[in-house]
């Protein structure tokens, strides 16, 4: 078991690195020029070249890569005497157009991704596991059918639109909920769960429908097992029999959630635009907007650290689920 645990967390260190060097290769290498948008318009040849030493886009991206990856240790400087500016660890990037390091402006952002995300995993994981399990033990009827009309509903329909008539019918029509905006917990924590519910039933309704197609699949494909079939012969209660195919379908489930959550805390771009949420994924959006690309990267590469990270926890819970793992 330590040895998994080791070899896992080898292989999560390496893909971060290696992501983190493709991502700065494909933004800073393949992209405008984040000191030309910087230095403005005109822009004298001489102005340009102190600028992008500033800024330090005047190295190769190696070199990027390399001071990118020192400044997550140790911090990072740009410029030198009076004007200079300092990033301390973990640095993602300074973005020069917010004037503050990456890290900071995502420390001020996470709160509202954050609660975005516990609600909507929560209420998806429980949607998506009962109606698939009841879809699964009751299949062939009104439950079976309305489950799985529902998962075809969630999979094809896109997440904007989704957020849209949610907005249109609960925040305008019915005048039911705040259709923007957003209340932190410690300020007013009824106003905070107020304004979160429409997000939330955007996104569980969206996730929900993976969860759904899953547990029944797998809850069917336990329930026809040899083992189970035989426990049934022998009369035992089906509440126990049920009981005993659920842990068979954890081990996907678990797998999925880990990735699910980890993604939804690296940002939802949709969900957060369609409510006028100031998340990771507005600002994200930003960074685009404003040819940011230190924010860009920086963004991308925490999402691609929440991931890895959720990655890695699922790998860690699927020894404790599935014996088999274990000895293998």
């Amino acid at each position: 078991m330590t040895t998994y645990i080791i070899r896992r967390l080898f292989t999560a260190i390496f893909v971060l690195l290696s992501i983190a060097f493709f991502t700065i290769a494909l933004f800073f290498g393949a992209s405008k020029d984040p000191a030309r948008a910087m230095c403005g318009k005109p822009c004298a040849p001489d102005t340009l070249a102190k600028v992008r030493a500033y800024m330090q886009t005047d190295h190769g991206i190696v070199w990027q890569y390399i001071e990118f990856v020192k400044g997550l240790f140790v911090g990072r400087s740009y410029g030198s005497g009076s004007q200079a500016v300092h990033c301390a660890a973990p640095c993602f990037g300074y973005s020069f157009p917010n004037q503050s390091d990456v890290t900071t402006l995502i420390v001020e952002r996470l709160p509202v991704t954050l609660s975005l995300t516990i609600g909507a995993a929560i209420l998806c994981l429980v949607v998506g596991l009962g109606l698939g399990a009841l879809s699964a033990i009751r299949k062939g009827g009104v439950l079976d059918r309305f489950s799985t009309g529902f998962a075809m509903l969630g999979l094809s329909v896109p997440t904007f639109l989704v957020g849209l008539l949610v907005v249109q019918f609960f925040g305008f029509t019915l005048n039911m909920l705040p259709y923007s905006g957003f209340v932190p917990l410690s300020e007013n924590p009824s106003e905070w769960l107020w304004h979160l519910i429409g997000p939330w039933m955007v996104l569980s309704f969206i996730l929900a429908a993976g969860y759904i197609r899953v547990t029944r699949t797998q809850l069917l494909g336990e329930l026809s097992s040899e083992h189970l079939v035989a426990m049934t012969a022998r009369g035992a209660a089906p509440s126990r029999i049920n009981a005993h195919a659920l842990r068979g379908v954890m081990i996907p489930v678990v797998a999925m959630f880990a990735l699910d959550v980890a993604a939804l805390l690296g940002g939802s771009v949709i969900a957060e635009r369609v409510f006028s949420l100031h998340g990771l994924g507005d600002l994200l959006l930003s960074g685009v907007n404003e040819s940011d690309l230190s924010l860009v990267v920086g963004v991308t590469l925490f999402s691609a650290f929440l991931i890895i990270i959720g990655n890695l926890v699922a790998d860690l819970l699927m020894p404790l689920l599935d014996p088999r793992i274990r000895r293998a």
